[in-house]
This record gives C-alpha cells, structure tokens and sequence, in this order.
C-alpha cells in the first residue's frame, strides 16, 4: 500500500510518530506499520478537538483499544478547538489545524524523529483544487509534500481505493467522522460536491490534478535552484532583478517578504507593482503592506522594514553610539596607526580616520536639514548632494551617524570625511571612525 521510494524515506527515522484519528487513511497507516514495521519504532498520537462531543470520545477509545489490543503505545491530547475559534476569530477548521501542528512540533521535539499523517493522494487533489479556487501559484499548485519539516505523509501516493481495499483484505474497522458529510466546511464542500460533480463528466479529473501537482514540483525545484540567495544586510533584502526572467524576480520578492518575517497576504499585484516599479524607474521607493517599502537600489530593489529612528545628539568622544539602527565606535589612535588612507567608495565597514583640532564643539547625530560639508576637491556641498555623489542607497541616507559642529560635517561615517578632517602628520586629535550594523 504505502509505496517503496516512501518506504526508502520511512526507513531514516527510527522513532516515527502516527497521527491516529481513528478514521479510515489513519487505520490503514496504522495498520499498516503494525505488520511492517518494529513496535519499538512507531507509536500513536491521538488528538480529540472536541468538536463531535462523545463521538470524539467514541473515536479516541477506539484507537485506544486497538493501541491496547497490539500492545502499541498510544499518547492522547486534549483541545478544545471550538473554544479558540471563538478567541481567535478562526473558522473551526483553521482552529483545529493550528491546535493539531502545535501538538505535533511539540511531539517531534520531545519524543519522536517525525510525526506521520494519512493524507493520500486524493487529499492532494483536493487541496490542489482548493488552492486553484482561492487562486495560487505554482506553490499552491504543488499541494502537499511527502516531507514537510517535521511531518510526513506515507500515504500521499496511495489512492484512497487502495486504502479501502487494503481495510477489507486485513479485516480492519474504522470510525466515521460525522462532519465529513457537512459541506458547511470548505474541504467536504471540495471533495463532496465540486470533485464529485467534475468527475461525472470527467472521470479521471482527480488523476489530472495529482499530475498537475507532479509537473508543479517539478517547476517549483527548476525555479528555487536558479533563484540567487538573498541575505538581510543593514535592515533590507537586496534583489538583483536585472535580466532576470518575471518567475526569478517574483521568487526573489517572496522570498525577501519571508526573510522579513511575512509570509502570507503579499499578492501578485503587490509583486507586479515592484517589478513594474524596478523596471522604470532609477531611484525612488514605494510603500508595500505590514509597514514595509521597496527602493530602488543599483540593478535591483531592496525590501526592508520602515523604522523611523530618533535623531538624537551625542557629545563626541571616544567609545561606542547606538545611532541610527548602527554601532559607531569611536577610537583615538596616532599617526602611525593610520596605516590604512580613506577610501572614498562606499563601503560601511570600511574605517576611517578624522584629524581635529578639538572635540568640544563636536556632536554624533543623524543629518538634519541644512547641513554641508566640504568637498576634497573644494567649496561646499549640501549633504543630500553629497551623499547622491557618493551613490549611498536612499534608504541609509537618513539612517548614517554623521560627526558634525554645527550644520558643518566633518564625518559621514562609514562614507566619507570632509577636507577640513584630513589627517596629517602634525594632526593634534586623530580618531579611528568604525560602523558596523546592530
């Protein structure tokens, strides 16, 4: 019944939990492993949401008599799903979901290597087919895996015809859950009235959409092994879309949204207008939802959280600022440990070196309107024109500790210093400026 590439899998845990339900899938996997595998090797998660009332109590016995009767171990879990969809606004069905994946990750992190679920391969059409009405991507399209983190699903290639057959050959019973009949829930309404109805016309739809989700895997693992890594750095995700096809760069926005912790409820249209967005435009940015904004950066966007930091006003001295979401290090040092010139391309974690006269008019903060510097080449710039000449990303601009006396800056740190810091032999006051990210 349960198919050898599976079974290949299977054989990698030693302690695989069963996820018994009592029904038919959960019997015949139970069954299943009781001819096939060692009793040391498995044993019963059984989970009553009390939705049913006694006929969840009726099931959960029932596992438990067949756990007693083969000397199976046999672990029960009590959650009242119905209470905390009323607190949490969830339907019924999202509840019992959420209630039943806490037990499980807290099963295979206290007792067990995976925890095993009987959906099968009608299952998958169905959840295909849901993903297809709620309208998805190739994501949505692939359904279920066989390995999912910490679940596995043995039977997912297995038909529920051959579930039932291997149920009569082996004489096993099996409970009925009343609920499968309501159409009030969005699964049963799938697989009781949209599948059913499909299926008189076309009667191999359910195959077709098991294959669907075959050729949608194999789409998905061609687009994740051309998809370049992205990493957080300074508060964002860089993309690097250019001559990149669509697939790649909408892959990517996901993926930088995820890394940003948000992982639901960004669209295609969201995705779209940050493509359409990075493709005409030079600079720029624009704001996306959970409190986000994409700018333009260089080939690409990048994708960060908006924080708005507070500018405030240090005394300069040696030691280390909190300043901007960075850690600036001030450090006093002579003339000979100046071994390394300031380097005028832009690099945060580059050092560089101020020379001045004295510290006691001198402030660490963020730019403020107004402020200038002056340029090696001579005369003054404003800041934000400076910072443009220097192709410092827009969204670091407001975020960089400048060293300043007055509205004049002497230091961007982490850029570039002003002539009037230059570092001389005869300098009285030299001091190593150091930035690194929080």
């Amino acid at each position: 019944m349960i198919k050898s590439q599976i079974i290949s899998i299977l054989d990698n845990y030693p302690v695989i939990a069963l996820a018994v339900s009592g029904g038919s899938d959960s019997m015949a996997m139970l069954e299943w492993f009781r001819q096939n595998r060692p009793k040391n090797s498995f044993f019963i998660v059984n989970i009553d949401h009390h939705i049913r009332g006694e006929e969840s109590k009726r099931d959960s016995d029932f596992v438990r008599d067949y756990a007693k009767k083969y000397d199976i171990k046999f672990e029960k879990y009590d959650v009242d799903a119905v209470v905390f969809a009323r607190e949490k606004g969830y339907t019924l069905e999202q509840a019992a979901r959420i209630l039943r994946h806490k037990i499980f990750e807290q099963v295979t992190f206290e007792k067990a290597n995976v925890i095993a679920t009987a959906h099968h391969a009608s299952d998958q059409a169905e959840s295909v087919l849901m993903h297809i009405a709620r309208g998805t991507g190739i994501g949505g399209l692939k359904g279920m895996s066989v390995q999912d983190g910490h679940i596995i699903r043995p039977l997912l290639q297995t038909r529920k015809q051959e579930i039932m057959e291997f149920l009569a050959n082996n004489n096993v019973s099996y409970c009925t859950d009343s609920t499968n009949s309501d159409n009030d829930y969005s699964r049963n309404y799938i697989r009781n009235v949209v599948l059913k109805s499909i299926e008189q016309k076309y009667p191999n739809f359910e195959q077709s959409l098991i294959k669907l989700s075959d050729r949608a895997k194999e789409i998905a693992d061609f687009i994740d092994i051309n998809t370049p890594p992205l990493y957080m750095q300074h508060g964002g995700i860089y993309c690097e879309l250019e001559d990149k096809h669509t697939v790649i760069c909408a892959e990517m926005i996901r993926r930088a949204f995820s890394l940003l912790g948000i992982t639901f409820d960004i669209e295609q249209r969201h995705i779209n207008s940050i493509i359409n967005f990075a493709k005409n435009n030079t600079s720029g940015s624009i704001d996306m939802p959970y409190n986000t904004v994409v700018y333009k950066e260089n080939k690409g966007i990048v994708i960060a959280k908006k924080t708005v930091y507070p500018n405030e006003t240090y005394r300069f001295s040696d030691g280390f600022f909190e300043i901007g979401g960075f850690e600036l290090q001030v450090q006093r040092v002579q003339y000979q440990d100046c071994l390394i010139k300031n380097d005028s391309q832009f690099d945060l974690e580059k050092a560089l070196f101020i020379a001045v006269d004295k510290t006691e008019e001198l402030v660490v903060r963020l730019r403020n309107s107004g402020d200038t510097i002056q340029k090696f080449g001579g005369g003054s710039k404003s800041l934000g024109d400076f910072l443009t000449d220097k192709k410092v990303p827009l969204r670091l601009r407001d975020r960089l500790p400048v060293i300043a006396n007055g509205n004049d800056i002497i230091c961007v740190c982490g850029v570039d210093i002003a002539r009037s810091a230059k570092v001389e032999k005869d300098s009285k006051i030299i001091c190593k400026i150091t930035l690194a990210s929080d």
